[in-house]
């Protein structure tokens, strides 16, 4: 009678116990599959780097930094480096009265500097950066930069930086060409937030170490 018992209550608490880990199981599965597509479907909208809010640019070569024109561009094809879209440009110094910051988010991409298209530094060998403000937070897909045109146009190699609000970097490339025949460097913006597959399996480890430390409790 009391061998029956003891069988009793073992096969009891192997299907108790294996009850318990088909539950865990589903509870991992069904919070996979929330992040996956919780999150997952947020992150697919985004194509382009997320947050951005000052573009800083400089002379990759340490030499003077010229620019012509900045232009960025938002998911929905609108240059929001414009100063008639809202953005403002600054920078420490200026050569002359005809070559501001403003001279680079005017809508002029001609790289002439006795015609007054360009923002040239003040001082050689400074390290000025130029600073892109934007009106608002955007999510930017195409970056473009125009140098000089009428002289020098080997100096216009540029290292550009993306910052959020709060100053953080979000992405930075270096080495942008514009010495080339059309004086103009290119740069298409990657997605910089984690895809959504990678955030599921990152849920599912963490709910996973959550369960064997509540199984050991």
């Amino acid at each position: 009678m009391a061998i029956a018992l003891l069988i009793n209550i073992n096969i009891d608490s192997q299907k108790k116990a294996n009850e318990m880990k088909m539950s865990l199981t589903q509870s991992f599965k069904r919070a996979a599959l929330a992040i996956y597509f919780g999150l997952g479907l947020t992150v697919s909208a985004h194509a382009g780097l997320v947050g951005v809010k000052t573009i800083e640019i400089s002379n990759s070569l340490n030499d003077w930094l010229q620019v012509a024109e900045v232009q960025a561009f938002n998911m929905s094809a609108v240059n929001v480096a414009l100063a008639t879209n809202g953005a403002a440009a600054s920078a420490p110094d200026s050569w002359s009265s005809i070559s501001l910051p403003a001279n680079a988010i005017d809508g002029v991409t001609l790289g002439s500097y006795v015609a007054g298209n360009i923002f040239h530094e003040g001082q050689d060998g400074s390290h000025d950066t130029l600073t892109i403000t934007l009106a608002a937070i955007q999510e930017l897909n195409l970056f473009q930069i125009w140098g000089r045109t009428d002289c020098c146009s080997n100096r216009d190699i540029y290292n550009v930086v993306f910052k959020d609000a709060q100053g953080l970097v979000l992405f930075a490339a270096n080495g942008l060409n514009a010495t080339g025949s059309t004086h103009m460097a290119s740069l298409g913006l990657p997605n910089t937030v984690p895809e959504p597959t990678s955030l599921a399996l990152l849920g599912l480890g963490l709910l996973g170490v959550a369960g064997l430390r509540r199984r050991k409790n």
